[in-house]
C-alpha cells in the first residue's frame, strides 16, 4: 500500500498484486494487536502494512473469530500468540462495562497482558439497511460493548471499531452509549465518522461508520478523509484479470441461472447497466416496497464497484454483473475490490461458500491501513523512537 496517504500512486495496485508474501514489518518496537471478531483478517492486514509504514513490528496477541472456517482462513495468514479458546469473545469478555471483573475476563487480561492496538468489526446484520427483520432492534447490536469491555479490560493505546451506517440509528442508543463510557469512564479521545471507501482508495462505493479512540493522543481529524480527484475504478482493480483462465475456484464465477443468464445477457448486448422491470422477477415488478434497483445489475468499467457482500456470486444479491462478460464476479475479483492482494491465502481448495463469507464480510485492508498510519504518526513516542533510529544509522 501507498505509505503516503496523500500521494495516490500505483504503490497501491502493485500491493494488490503481489503474488509472494512480504516479510512481516519488523522494527527495534513491536506493538501488539487484539482483533476481536476478525472475521478472515482483513483489519489485521491493514494494521500490519501501517506497521510497516511507519517502521515499525507486529505482532497479533489474540484474534478471535466465531466460525471456525472463517478463523482458519485468518490463520493461514497470521499466527495469534493466544492460541486456544479464540471463537466467541463473549466467552472471554462477559460482563457489562463497568462490573467487576468476572473469572475469564481476569483470566484474559493475564493471557493477553500489554496491548498497544485493539480493533473489531462487531457483526453489523442489525444495523444494516439490508435487514428487514431486527434493523436497528438485534440483539447483536449489543455486541458493540463488547469492544467497550474489552477496552475497559485491556487498557490499549489505540482502539478502531467498524460498522455498518445505521450503527447511529440503533434503537438502544448502542454508539451514544460506547463513546460516552470511553470518553468519561475510560478517559480515551474519542471521534466517529462515516468513512467512504473511495476516499481512502479503496474502487467501491462502500461508506462504513468508524469509531476511533486514544488514551495519550488526541483523535481529532484522524478520520478525515478529502475526496480523491479521481475514485480508483473497477477497472484500476481488476483489469489485468480479463482472459485468465485457471482451475482455480479463486477465478471462476459462480454458475447463472438460465433465468439471470437471459438477464445478464439482455444488460451486454444493449450495453445497459439497469435491468428493466419487464425482465425483473414477480417479487421485483410494480412493487413499490422494492427499491434496491441495483439488483440484477451490471458493474461500470470506469466507476467503483458497488458494495460487496456475501452476494457478490448472484445477481439477486445486488449490483455484480461483470462490464464486459457473461457473468457475475469471481471471488478473485471480489476479493479486490475489497483490497486483499493476491498472495493472501483462502486455503487449498475453499468452497463459494466460505470464499463468499472471508470476502464479502469482510474489512477492507486499505481502511484500517489509512486509520492506523494517522494514528501511529501522532504518536509522539513511536516518532521519537523512529527518529533516534534514524539519527544512529
Amino acid at each position: 500500500m501507498s505509505h503516503d496517504l496523500d500521494e495516490i500512486n500505483d504503490g497501491d495496485l502493485a500491493f494488490l498484486c503481489r503474488k509472494n508474501r512480504p516479510e512481516d514489518p519488523d522494527g527495534s518496537e513491536c506493538l501488539r494487536l487484539v482483533d476481536l471478531f476478525a472475521g478472515s483478517g482483513g483489519l489485521t492486514l491493514g494494521v500490519m502494512e501501517a506497521c510497516r509504514a511507519v517502521g515499525v513490528g507486529l505482532e497479533v496477541l489474540l484474534a478471535m473469530e466465531l466460525e471456525e472456517k472463517v478463523r482458519k482462513v485468518y490463520d493461514l495468514n497470521f499466527k495469534s500468540a493466544v492460541e486456544r479458546d479464540r471463537d466467541d469473545v463473549r466467552s472471554r469478555f462477559n460482563r457489562a462495562p463497568g462490573r467487576k471483573l468476572s473469572s475469564a475476563e481476569l483470566k484474559t487480561q493475564k493471557e493477553v497482558g500489554k496491548v498497544d492496538i485493539l480493533v473489531g468489526g462487531p457483526p453489523c446484520q442489525g444495523h444494516s439497511d439490508l435487514n428487514n427483520h431486527t434493523r436497528r432492534n438485534d440483539e447483536k447490536n449489543e455486541l458493540y460493548m463488547v469492544m467497550v469491555r474489552a477496552v475497559e479490560i485491556l487498557r490499549p493505546s489505540y482502539v478502531l471499531i467498524e460498522n455498518v451506517q445505521g450503527i447511529r440509528r440503533d434503537h438502544s442508543a448502542v454508539l451514544e452509549r460506547a463513546t460516552k463510557y470511553l470518553k468519561e469512564k475510560l478517559h480515551y479521545s474519542v471521534d466517529h465518522q462515516l468513512v467512504r471507501m473511495i476516499d481512502i482508495g479503496v474502487p467501491q462505493k462502500r461508506v462504513r461508520h468508524i469509531l476511533v479512540a486514544a488514551r495519550d493522543i488526541d483523535v481529532t481529524g484522524v478520520l478525515k478523509f478529502p475526496p480523491l480527484d479521481k475514485p480508483r475504478t473497477l477497472e484500476w482493480a481488476i483489469g489485468d484479470l480479463q482472459g485468465i483462465i485457471l482451475p482455480s475456484v479463486l477465478d471462476v464465477a459462480a454458475r447463472l441461472t438460465p433465468e439471470n443468464k437471459k438477464r445478464a445477457k439482455y444488460l451486454l448486448t444493449k450495453n445497459k447497466y439497469d435491468l428493466p422491470n419487464r425482465l425483473r422477477p414477480p417479487c421485483h415488478k410494480n412493487n413499490p416496497s422494492h427499491r434496491y434497483t441495483a439488483m440484477y445489475g451490471r458493474l461500470k468499467w470506469d466507476e467503483p464497484a458497488h458494495t460487496i457482500t456475501t452476494g457478490f456470486g448472484s445477481p439477486g444479491q445486488g449490483r455484480y454483473l461483470h462490464p464486459r462478460q457473461l457473468r457475475t464476479l469471481t471471488p478473485h475479483e471480489a476479493a479486490r475490490v475489497q483490497f486483499f492482494p493476491d498472495w493472501f491465502k483462502f486455503g487449498e481448495s475453499p468452497g463459494r461458500g466460505l470464499l463468499a463469507h472471508c470476502i464479502g464480510n469482510a474489512v477492507p485492508p486499505k481502511l484500517a491501513f489509512s486509520v492506523l498510519v494517522q494514528l501511529l504518526r501522532k504518536d509522539a513516542t513511536i516518532t521519537a523512537t523512529l527518529k533516534a533510529q534514524g539519527e544512529a544509522a
